[in-house]
């Protein structure tokens, strides 16, 4: 197991907690005036559809942000938090906004005793985040059952390891990974690349799969459930 950095005093993780806080709802503003500019120019009038699933985007997002911060206001002296206990607790809130009756959503977690330095959390969560809510909009659009499974596991390097599949429809055969997809993907790469993620997405007609791998976030080695 390697080295780990000694994690800071509870006075400041509660600092640096409400400056990641500031730092997602400045981000969450801009990326509200992107998505109306992008509104403003389409050729065509927005469905109501389309207007309840903008919105419910963004109230994940949100959500998410809340979460995370209520999270931290209960922090083990240690500075670590289990993720994938909260990662259920996030994909909870997201499919109370997402799920109905006409579409059931099944969930099958992975991963135990995940544990990582609370200051990397906010980023990879929000990444998370937008991945799950995309899976849950856009992976069956004729509107029958989604499943996602959804694992957290460390690697004996330290690396943690997070990935999210659907069995939906998959992306676009000519989908570029790399730069294609709306708002959600351009939020995703960005945030992967600001904790030095890896960003792995592989889909075909079975569903879709996206795998980020943290070097070196791992505190406790997860063991899959």
């Amino acid at each position: 197991m390697p080295d780990v950095l000694t994690p800071p005093p509870h006075s400041d993780l509660v600092s640096e907690a409400n400056h990641r806080v500031a730092n997602s709802l400045a981000l969450l503003s801009g990326l509200a005036r992107l998505q109306a500019r992008q509104a403003g120019q389409a050729t065509r009038p927005f469905s109501n559809a389309e207007v309840r699933m903008m919105l419910e985007g963004f109230a994940a997002r949100i959500s998410t942000i809340g979460q995370l911060h209520r999270m931290l206001a209960h922090v083990p002296p240690d500075g670590t938090i289990d993720l994938a206990a909260y990662l259920r607790e996030l994909t909870a809130i997201l499919v109370a906004a997402f799920s109905s009756g006409q579409q059931p959503v099944h969930i099958e977690h992975h991963g135990v005793d995940c544990r990582v330095l609370t200051q990397n959390v906010q980023p990879l969560t929000l990444a998370i985040c937008e991945i799950i809510t995309n899976a849950l909009k856009y992976s069956h659009p004729a509107g029958v059952a989604v499943r996602l499974v959804i694992s957290c596991e460390g690697k004996g390097n330290g690396d943690l390891q997070v990935t999210v599949s659907d069995d939906g429809v998959g992306l676009p055969e000519d989908f570029d990974s790399a730069h294609g997809g709306g708002v959600g993907f351009q939020l995703i790469r960005s945030l992967t690349a600001e904790i030095g993620a890896k960003l792995d997405i592989s889909s075909d007609g079975l569903g879709a799969t996206f795998r980020i791998t943290v070097p070196n976030m791992l505190i406790s080695s997860a063991r899959t459930a």
